[in-house]
């Protein structure tokens, strides 16, 4: 019976290192650009309505996507799209904050759009990872220097 709890422990274990690993690689762009992020404004160029499918066919609807262009400190122009939802109000000035990093292989999206969820699942994930891994490295030493599990007590 114990070896079929500690199995369970384990996939649990490695369910969360699974879901830990994926969310970080998710979540690693939201780092890149809370480290070497950068604010300006940017030019909208267009606004215009897609239908936007859900994933795995669901959600979706329709949305707008803004185009914008934006020139770095060191002359070089940048453009970029994000999408917003239809009450988005188009700013009066034509001129939107947006979030870039910077160089050759940078990216940018408008000011304010974070992919939480990313980030959420790998926080969540970190924390099971620390406690499934405490626990079992506590209950392995708890084993091999022959004192009774601490979970029976109560």
């Amino acid at each position: 019976m114990d070896s079929d709890n500690e199995t369970a422990r384990a996939k649990w274990l490695l369910g969360a290192a699974v879901v830990f690993l994926a969310s970080g690689c998710v979540s690693w762009n939201e780092l890149i650009y809370l480290l070497g992020g950068r604010n300006t404004q940017a030019n909208v160029e267009k606004v215009f309505e897609i239908n936007r499918r859900g994933r795995f066919g669901l959600g979706g609807g329709r949305q707008l996507t803004v185009e914008y262009a934006f020139t770095e400190p060191d002359g070089t122009k940048r453009t970029g799209t994000d999408t917003v939802p239809m009450d988005w109000p188009p700013p009066v000035n034509g001129k939107i904050p947006v979030q870039y990093t910077a160089g050759e292989k940078g990216s940018s999206r408008l000011a304010g759009h974070v992919g939480w969820i990313g980030v959420t699942l790998f926080a969540l994930s970190a924390g099971s990872v620390a406690i499934f891994g405490y626990r079992l490295m506590r209950e392995a030493n708890d084993a091999t220097s022959g004192r009774k599990s601490r979970r029976g007590k109560g």
